[in-house]
This record gives structure tokens, sequence and C-alpha cells, in this order.
């Protein structure tokens, strides 16, 4: 079986802008990060790791958790550290930690979705 035959999913990814702006006058400039409208790569073939962690902290208001899992791309997939990466199947997103290259057969990343969850819908 070829490493091709892995990537069963497919993900869009969104590389990290970093922009300082400055009001002017001598004045220093404030840092700001966002994510592209549109990823800088799509239809990426991926494979989603089904073994992965979840953790969830009782919190005022609410309940946050906190997804990791292993996410696994081709060879020189240009991905980064804090990436946004979507599953185009499921349309969630994750951020990417960094990315490990297995010895130049493929790109294993570890990826992470936090969000808060309503303690009145649980």
């Amino acid at each position: 079986m070829a490493i091709e035959d892995l990537f069963n999913h497919r993900c869009s990814i969104y590389h990290l802008r970093e922009e300082t702006t400055s009001p002017g006058w001598g004045l220093p400039g404030q840092t700001e990060y966002s994510y592209p409208d549109t990823p800088d790569l799509s239809g990426v073939p991926c494979h989603f790791n089904v073994g992965a962690s979840t953790e969830l902290a009782q919190e005022s208001p609410f309940t946050t958790y906190l997804y990791t899992g292993k996410l696994n791309l081709p060879a020189g997939t240009d991905v980064r550290i804090n990436d946004k990466i979507v599953n185009e199947a499921s349309g969630l997103d994750f951020t990417a930690q960094e990315p490990q290259d297995i010895r130049g057969h493929h790109v294993t990343v570890t990826i992470q979705r936090k969000g808060s969850l309503n303690n009145t819908a649980l």
C-alpha cells in the first residue's frame, strides 16, 4: 500500500498573517494576526487520525473543551505552526502545532480545537 492511499480526507490550509499598523506621528505600531478569507491551499489530500484526546474543564459560565489529534499530509506540504486547517467534509477548523517531516515520506502535525460548551445545553 502506498502512502497516497492513506490520504482519504481533504483539507484547506490558511497561513497566519501578521500585520503591523501604526497611527502615524512616530508612534509604535500594533501587531495584529489574522487568517485570509480564502485558503492558501485547498483540496489538500490528508488523513485526520481517529485516535485523539479530549479534555473538558468546568469553568464559569461555560465548560471549555480541548480536542487534540494528529493530521497526516503529503511530504512537502506547506503547513506551518499556528496555521488554520479546515476539514473540508465537516467544516471544523483546527490550529496546527509544529509540523514534523517524517523522513521525507509524509508530514505529521498535531492539531487542536478549543471552544466552549454552554452549560445549559449539556
